[in-house]
């Protein structure tokens, strides 16, 4: 196969994914209220991946990816009127075989959170892209790649906080947890 012809079929992936993604987010976001005294939130958002096909652009292997990936995110009321935002991720149940070339080998989500914290300053609404990832490891002899997952979260006035996928991508080497007012 051409390396043309590779590039558009994991490109090709990668738009199905997000596809996939962003509909499964729109699906499963909920809201609680964190402290009604202090009028900060909880967001939990679970994203459902139930199966997705990539290629680890590291050595070319073609996984099957399934499960969750969750991120919570939390309002804080800070002095100046703003809110410190703290959004978490984790990907404990995500897992996926290697189905070419053989022979097959496992990767699972990284069991660790992978926290950011930033400040919301008033006017409100006060929109923010973070970026979440988690380490997709093989059981065998192959790299660790990198699911990179893009959100903007908008905070409202009291402290809501309103998650919007935007995008998502593989890399391989470490990202970092980012965030960037909009």
């Amino acid at each position: 196969m051409k390396a043309g012809e590779q590039r558009g079929r994991q490109r090709g992936r990668i738009a199905m994914i997000m596809l996939g993604i962003a509909g499964a987010v729109l699906a499963v976001v909920t809201a609680a209220p964190a402290d009604a005294k202090s009028g900060g939130t909880t967001v939990r958002t679970t994203i459902n991946i139930p199966a997705m096909v990539v290629d680890n652009l590291c050595n070319l292997d073609v996984v099957n990816l399934s499960g969750d990936l969750t991120i919570t995110t939390t309002t804080t009321p800070a002095r100046n009127g703003g809110y410190t935002v703290r959004s978490s991720s984790v990907a404990r149940d995500l897992r996926g075989t290697r189905i070419a070339p053989p022979p097959a080998i496992n990767y699972r989500g990284s069991d660790g959170e992978n926290t950011y914290s930033y400040y919301a300053p008033p006017p409100f609404p006060s929109t923010h892209r973070v970026v979440h990832w988690t380490t997709l490891s093989p059981d065998g002899n192959a790299p660790h790649m990198y699911l990179v997952l893009v959100i903007r979260e908008t905070i409202a006035a009291d402290g809501t906080v309103i998650p919007v996928f935007e995008r998502a991508y593989l890399v391989c080497a470490q990202p970092s947890c980012s965030e960037k007012k909009v």
